[in-house]
């Protein structure tokens, strides 16, 4: 099962000062299920940094991976309790990130809900943020009817 719907994503990170940088967009993409796997993919804009790069996130009952394929690769997973490592891939080079998550909370059914994932971010022990991701999802009206 696969369907056309409306990907809202608001990123908010969180420095070591206490700074809060927020950044939210909204896109067009997919949203699908493969046995006990949900997933949503998008293409990434310029607002969020990553032009030519397609996101693509599976969610299972208790973890996500978050896979990034073109300008910009990256295979994340998220469990909650549990460290994991990453090659961020980018055009001006590679950098290893580290992600210890703190939260998963995932309503997404048949193509409508949310997931919220909370999680500290290391880049290459150069500093360490809090980042909450909000993913909302729905159906898309040009493919679905109002």
């Amino acid at each position: 099962m696969e369907k056309h719907v409306i990907i809202s994503v608001t990123s908010l990170q969180r420095d070591e000062d206490g700074k809060d940088e927020k950044i939210s967009l909204e896109t067009p993409g997919l949203y699908g299920e493969e046995g006990d796997m949900k997933y949503v993919t998008y293409k990434e804009t310029k607002l969020a940094g990553m032009e030519g790069t397609t996101t693509t996130l599976r969610m299972y009952e208790d973890r996500v991976d978050l896979i990034r394929e073109g300008a910009f690769t990256q295979n994340q997973f998220y469990r909650v309790g549990e460290k994991s490592r990453s090659a961020f891939r980018t055009p001006m080079g590679d950098l290893e990130v580290l992600v210890t998550t703190r939260e998963l909370v995932n309503s997404i059914e048949k193509g409508e809900g949310e997931m919220r994932l909370s999680y500290d971010v290391e880049l290459k022990g150069l500093f360490t943020h809090l980042n909450q991701i909000i993913v909302n999802v729905r159906e898309d009206p040009e493919f679905h009817g109002s």
